[in-house]
C-alpha cells in the first residue's frame, strides 16, 4: 500500500511503501534517485542488484541502498516479494553532535565504505523492525497532528535498530552467502575496477570462462539493461563522483571515467545525469544549491 509519493523536487523528502508485492511485470528498470532507502522484505524470493553486486532477497532481509546507487529487482515469478521501503532525504535525518561515537546516518556510511548493502534478521529482530514498519503505517494513514514527523521520528529508530544490529553481525557473517553464490559478481567487481580501460563482452566472457551471448543473457536478467548501456552508466557515475570530489578538469575526467572521446563523454553524461558536466557540478558545489 502506498502512503505518499516520492518527491524528488523537494530537499525534505520522505515517503514509505508499506506490504507492496513486486510484479516483475511492473518493477522500475535499473534505477538511481538521490533519496536513501531501506528495504524490508516480508516475504518472497528474488534478486536485488546493487552497485556490482547480486543477492538473495528473502523473509527476514533488510538492503540499504545509499543514494546515488544503481540497483535493481528482480522478483521470482513463483513466489513474489512482498515488502516496505522508507525513502528519505539526508536532510530530513538528525546530525547534530550529541554522542560523539554515533550517528544517525552512521549506517549509510558503514554500507558505502564497505560496499555490501544486505542485513539478514532472525526472527526476533524481524518482529521489531516490523513492529517500527507498522508503526509509520499508522501514523502516515491516519494522518494526525504531526504524523509525518512521527513517521521520520520512527525512521531515526529503525536507523539506530540497524546501526547495533550490523555492529553484532560480521561482514564475513553476511558477506559469504552472497559472494559465493554467484560468479558474475567477481566481472562487477572487476568492471568497477578497471573502467579507465578497454572493457568488452567478450573480454569479460574470457575471463568468466563463458561465451559472450551467456554472459550477455545474464547481464540483461540480473541488471535489467544491457552490457553497453550499464558500462556507460557506471562510467556516467564515477564522473560524477569526480566532478564532485576532485577540482579536475572535464576532459581528464572523462578520461579517468573511461570514456573514448570528450564528445562522448559528453553525450553520454547529459543522457544518464540529465545535465552537462560542467553544470552537474556547479549544482553540487553552489553554495546556494547545497554541496555534497
Amino acid at each position: 500500500m502506498k502512503v505518499m509519493k516520492k518527491n524528488s523536487d523537494s530537499p525534505f523528502s520522505f515517503s514509505f511503501v508499506y506490504k507492496d508485492s513486486k510484479d516483475p511485470y511492473k518493477e522500475l528498470p535499473t534505477h538511481i534517485h538521490d533519496f536513501h532507502e531501506i528495504i524490508y522484505v516480508h516475504k518472497g524470493k528474488g534478486t536485488f542488484f546493487i552497485n556490482n553486486t547480486v543477492y538473495e532477497m528473502g523473509r527476514g532481509d533488510v538492503f540499504i541502498v545509499p543514494n546515488d546507487t544503481i540497483h535493481y529487482t528482480a522478483p521470482d515469478n513463483d513466489d513474489l516479494i512482498m515488502s516496505s521501503v522508507i525513502f528519505f532525504s539526508p536532510a530530513l535525518i538528525q546530525t547534530t553532535s550529541i554522542d560523539e561515537n554515533f550517528s544517525y546516518l552512521s549506517i549509510i556510511e558503514k554500507i558505502k565504505r564497505n560496499k555490501h548493502y544486505k542485513l539478514s534478521l532472525p526472527d526476533k529482530n524481524q518482529s521489531i523492525m516490523e513492529d517500527y514498519l507498522h508503526a509509520i503505517q499508522i501514523e502516515l494513514s491516519e494522518k494526525q497532528l504531526g504524523s509525518i514527523h512521527a513517521a521520520i521520528l520512527t525512521t531515526h529508530q529503525v536507523l539506530l535498530f540497524l546501526s547495533r544490529f550490523s555492529i553484532k553481525q560480521s561482514e564475513h557473517e553476511f558477506r559469504e552467502t552472497d559472494f559465493s553464490s554467484y560468479w558474475i559478481n567477481e566481472i562487477f567487481t572487476y568492471m568497477d575496477r578497471n573502467l579507465q580501460g578497454n572493457l568488452s563482452l567478450s573480454l569479460l566472457a574470457e575471463r568468466a570462462h563463458v561465451s559472450p551471448a551467456h554472459l550477455s543473457r545474464v547481464f540483461k536478467q540480473i541488471t535489467g539493461m544491457g552490457f553497453n548501456v550499464y558500462l556507460n552508466k557506471r562510467r556516467t557515475f564515477r564522473a560524477k563522483e569526480l566532478l564532485c570530489s576532485t577540482d579536475y578538469p572535464i576532459v581528464y575526467i572523462a578520461e579517468l571515467s573511461g570514456f573514448e572521446s570528450t564528445p562522448h563523454f559528453y553525450r553520454t553524461f547529459k543522457k544518464y545525469a540529465g545535465a552537462t558536466p560542467a553544470k552537474y557540478r556547479k549544482s553540487k558545489t553552489d553554495p546556494g544549491t547545497g554541496t555534497i
